[in-house]
């Protein structure tokens, strides 16, 4: 299971799958962008955390090029942990 917490506002979902995890994120980001910075935690099974921070500052513009190019290097991130790659930076 993996857990995907943002703030502000504390949410915090769950998903089964990597790509499920990914989709919470950008839904998550997609919600809290008038608040401008967010930033955000995906823990994977093995209990790594996956941490990062985006400033859009309310640019809807920016939304979708941002949050693809993240779920892009989450995605990744996920599988190479899934694997036994290298472990996320704390």
């Amino acid at each position: 299971m993996y857990t995907i917490t943002s703030t502000p506002g504390g949410r915090t979902d769950t998903a089964e799958t990597i790509p499920q995890a990914v989709a919470a994120l950008a839904a998550q980001l997609t919600s809290q962008l008038p608040d401008g910075p967010v930033t955000w935690s995906i823990t994977d099974p093995s209990g790594g955390e996956h941490r990062g921070r985006e400033i859009l500052n309310g640019r809807l513009d920016l939304l979708t090029e941002a949050v693809d190019q993240l779920a892009g290097e989450i995605y990744t991130q996920l599988h190479r942990a899934a694997d036994g790659g290298v472990p996320p930076r704390p």
